[in-house]
């Protein structure tokens, strides 16, 4: 066995770390070069990595929603006798069976050492069949070397990147920015060195020449997968979770099969790396919940039209700070199926929710429009909160966007999530046109409608808490955080606040500081609350 660490790339110029968004390999599964093992978010975008070589994963290092730095470990691989990959595109003395490429920049291009071929329209996701060029990076002429970014490809789920395979010169562009190309047809003309074309340079070619068997992922094959449609991330997940998708009916557009199809056909799944649920009496109640059991609880509440992947870094923090992390859906919000039509029946679900997790005391942190939520819980069960940390708090004035509000309620299009998205945060919120659209689909069911009328009247807030707060500020320690960017709800509310709670300003946050400022929250919310084991 020859082990290696596989690092976390650097994707684009600006990138300094990435978010495991999604192992799409097991441990002891195997992988040829190409094969997408990994998804990672950047500052830019969220695209699948694909292996710049063959090998077979030992053991993930670190967990989905983990930030890791460029260049730190990801994974155990096992490149067998093969040539070292992972040493930032430079081949392991220890493997001298295969020669390396020349550097391109001295490539005499003699057809001893090297060849010309065509550079191929790679597949970066399942469902891809056609991808746009939106910007070569390297001009003909250049050379580039074994994991380098050669282009930026627009895909039907995202934009990204793509790593060469192999160490190169890029001799002529055969298709322009703007183009849309096919899977498989030629973008390019590159010179490589001979050998590595008996491995093609290709990530993947399309299902119905791919004749020679890749990594064992799945006991179904993709043109099996095709008879039904669905997202690429509800197919990902089908494949973890052994569930034959051909065998749902999709609750997407023109019968689609979504994520929330395949979770809600798993069930109770402890398999799910992503969401667990819980039925109540009421409904089920979707939530993650990480970080050791037995350590010290917080429980995170997010706002109006969020959900618990808001929280995404801040749990992740407090996770690596030795807490155990746990954050639901709101009724009417997410992959929860309970309702609400008040502010009130936001919090009903939480006692019966605690209780099914077996969890008695612990430390609330909310935001927004769940700080309303978080008080009437806490207020009621007193005895079960140890410190109550509040967000960018709705309901210490009149003051509000209600534009806001009532327009996430009511948005149809993935045009109108964009622009209100925008408002939420001091740093540019940039989703995929896929993303935005399954953002658009999940408002345009109107689960939000009722709640939203009842928070929000045609231009104040018809929520008060500053009273309960007060009450709240003696019995536990009471916190409120906000951003002095903040455009959804003004920072001067704060100064309602009885001078027994204390408060924070982030001034490089917007009404989310838990994404503009995550190490700051982080950092705050921790020295607030104590250790793990307090």
């Amino acid at each position: 066995m020859t082990e290696r660490i596989l690092k976390m790339p650097r994707l684009g110029e600006t990138m300094e770390e990435g978010k495991i968004v999604g192992f799409l390999i097991n441990p002891g599964d195997s992988f040829r070069r190409g094969d997408s093992i990994i998804e990672i978010e950047t500052d830019k975008t969220v695209a699948e990595f694909p292996a710049l070589g063959d090998g077979t994963l030992n053991e993930w290092i670190g967990s989905i929603g983990d930030h890791v730095v460029v260049g730190a470990p990801l994974a155990r691989i096992d490149i067998g006798n093969g040539p070292d990959w992972t040493e930032d595109g430079s081949e392991s003395s220890s493997s001298p069976k295969e020669p390396v490429a020349p550097a391109p920049a001295n490539a005499p291009g003699s057809q001893n050492n090297q060849v010309v071929t065509d550079l191929d329209m790679p597949r970066l996701g399942e469902t891809m069949e056609e991808g746009r060029i939106v910007r070569w990076l390297k001009a003909a002429g250049d050379g580039f070397e074994r994991g380098e970014a050669i282009l930026e490809i627009e895909t039907d789920k995202t934009v990204a990147e793509f790593p060469a395979l192999v160490s190169g010169k890029l001799l002529e562009v055969l298709r322009a920015e703007g183009d849309m190309v096919s899977v498989g047809d030629a973008i390019a003309r590159v010179e490589v060195a001979a050998n590595s074309i008996t491995q093609k340079i290709e990530v993947e070619m399309p299902a119905e020449t791919a004749k020679e068997p890749t990594a064992v992922r799945s006991a179904k094959t993709l043109s099996h997968d095709q008879r039904t449609r669905a997202t690429p991330l509800a197919r990902r997940l089908a494949r973890q979770k052994g569930i034959d998708i051909n065998t749902l009916s999709g609750s997407g557009r023109r019968g689609r099969v979504e994520k929330e199809d395949i979770l809600a056909a798993s069930g109770n799944s402890a398999a799910s790396a992503d969401v667990n649920f819980v039925q109540l009496a009421d409904g089920r109640v979707a939530y993650t919940d990480i970080g050791p059991e037995n350590a010290r609880v917080f429980v995170l509440l997010h706002g109006f039209s969020g959900d618990r992947t808001t929280w995404s870094n801040v749990a992740s923090g407090l996770r690596r700070a030795g807490f155990r992390v746990v954050a639901p859906d709101f009724p009417a919000h997410g992959l929860t199926t309970i309702n609400a039509a008040n502010s009130d029946q936001l919090s009903a679900f939480l006692p019966a929710f605690l209780d099914a997790l077996s969890i008695d005391k612990v430390d609330v942190v909310a935001h927004s429009l769940g700080a309303v939520a978080a008080s009437v819980f806490a207020l009621d069960h007193s005895d079960r909160v140890k410190t109550l940390t509040l967000i960018a708090p709705a309901g210490l004035g009149s003051e509000i966007d209600a534009g806001f509000i009532s327009g996430m309620a009511q948005a149809t299009t993935a045009g109108e999530i964009t622009h209100l998205l925008r408002r939420i945060s001091a740093k540019p919120v940039e989703l995929s046109p896929a993303l935005a659209a399954e953002f658009a689909a999940t408002m345009a069911k109107g689960r939000l409608k009722e709640l939203a009328d009842a928070v929000v009247g045609s231009s104040v807030q018809r929520t008060d808490i500053i009273s309960s707060l007060e009450k709240l500020s003696r019995s536990m320690p009471v916190r409120v955080l906000f951003g002095l960017q903040d455009r959804i709800i003004p920072w001067q509310q704060v100064t309602s606040l009885p001078p027994s709670i204390g408060v924070h300003f982030l001034a490089q946050s917007g009404h989310m500081p838990q994404w503009d400022q995550a190490k700051e929250v982080i950092d705050l919310v921790v020295n607030f609350a104590g250790g793990p084991n307090d």
